[in-house]
Formats: structure tokens, C-alpha cells, sequence
């Protein structure tokens, strides 16, 4: 190896790799590398979360992520949850909002559980629970606390016209058209720029991407 510039120091190492008497000099042996990969990725698997199948939490409270994000579930979410950041996607609005502030899991105590499946308050809407993109687009809407009737959740390249959007928009707890705006706990609180991406998302045809 070189130690300076100007001098040069030659050292041999003796290597027994594997325990059978065989040894190398200079490190030589075939082995030595095949050992160093390994180290390597047993490192980066255990970086990753990747050993025994378990993903690290990454938050336990909100602060955990910092001031542009909040915690559900163990996971990071980007924006705030009235107003989480979007992109005119159904899985980044269905991950991000809809599974996040839709009441849809039954385990949640601390959100209402409107749209979760064997939730006991599920007669209020259908269950949005997973990905429910078929309870979502061209699905007829119930809205069993008002007197409007032929409203569609979801029409594709038709956001005015789409149950979603006007349930998300309503601001009264009990509208007599449409009955209460959404989410129950604080109607009408999604930010501008959330329901522009939904609404950006249901003009481009509502796919399932």
C-alpha cells in the first residue's frame, strides 16, 4: 500500500478463508470478494427493512414527519390531512385521502367510521374501504339524507356533475338536496388545492392509475 508519496510499503497477508489449511497471500483468494458482497448485502437488506419481511414504521405522531407532512398509519404523508398533497392519480387520491380521511378503517378510533367495512355507522355511505374504485366511478349514490335523486359519485370527464365533488364542497352538516357535507367530522374543510387534483382526475376520465 501507499502511505505517502514518497514511500512505498509492500504487505503480505497470510488468509486461511474457509478453515482448510489453504491460505492466500495479498488477500488473493477468490473468496475474499465473494465474502465482501455478501457483507454488503446482508447491510443493505437490513437498511431496507427487507429482513424477515417487516417495512419500519416511519412515524409515530404527526412531528415525527416533519412540518410538510403528517402521520397515518405509520406512514409519512405529504401536506396536511385537510389539505394532503395530490396528484390526479386514483392511487395517490385513494391512498393519500380517501383511505386516510374517509372514516374507512374500522380499527380507527379516532375518526368517524363512515365508510368502513363492518363499521357500525356504514349505512351512512357505502364502504370505501381498500380500493374502491367500483363503489367510486359510475356508481350511483344513495344519499339517503337527501331529496336529490339519479346522482352519480363519480362521472368520468364530469367533475360538476359528480356526487364526490358536491359532497366534498357542501359546507352545511345537513344539506336537505344533498344531506351533509363531507368529511362528517368538519364538512366542506378540503383545501382547494386537494379537490383540484380529484376534480383534475375525474376530467381526464376517472381511470383507474
Amino acid at each position: 500500500m501507499i502511505v505517502d508519496d514518497d514511500v512505498d510499503v509492500d504487505v503480505d497477508v497470510v488468509v486461511d478463508v474457509d478453515g482448510d489449511g489453504d491460505v492466500a497471500v495479498d488477500g488473493t483468494s477468490p473468496a475474499l470478494p465473494h465474502l465482501t458482497g455478501m457483507r454488503a448485502l446482508a447491510a443493505a437488506l437490513l437498511a431496507a427493512g427487507c429482513v424477515g419481511g417487516v417495512t419500519p414504521a416511519q412515524c409515530a405522531i404527526d412531528s415525527d414527519c416533519g412540518p410538510s407532512a403528517f402521520c397515518f398509519q405509520t406512514v409519512c404523508i405529504a401536506g396536511t390531512r385537510t389539505c394532503p398533497t395530490l396528484q390526479p392519480t386514483f392511487s395517490s387520491i385513494n391512498s393519500n385521502f380517501i383511505q386516510v380521511g374517509c372514516g374507512t378503517r374500522a380499527a380507527d378510533a379516532s375518526a368517524l367510521q363512515c365508510h368502513a367495512i363492518g363499521s357500525e355507522n356504514v349505512g351512512s355511505g357505502p364502504s370505501f374501504a381498500g380500493h374502491p374504485y367500483a363503489a367510486l366511478v359510475n356508481a350511483e349514490a344513495a344519499n339517503r339524507l337527501g331529496t336529490a335523486t339519479g346522482l352519480i359519485l363519480v362521472k368520468p370527464g364530469d367533475p360538476a356533475n359528480s356526487f364526490l365533488i358536491t359532497k366534498l364542497k357542501l359546507t352545511s352538516p345537513l344539506d336537505p338536496a344533498f344531506g351533509g357535507g363531507q368529511p362528517a367530522d368538519d364538512p366542506g374543510s378540503t383545501c382547494a388545492s386537494a379537490l383540484s387534483a380529484i376534480e383534475q382526475w375525474i376530467q381526464d376520465g376517472a381511470k383507474d392509475n
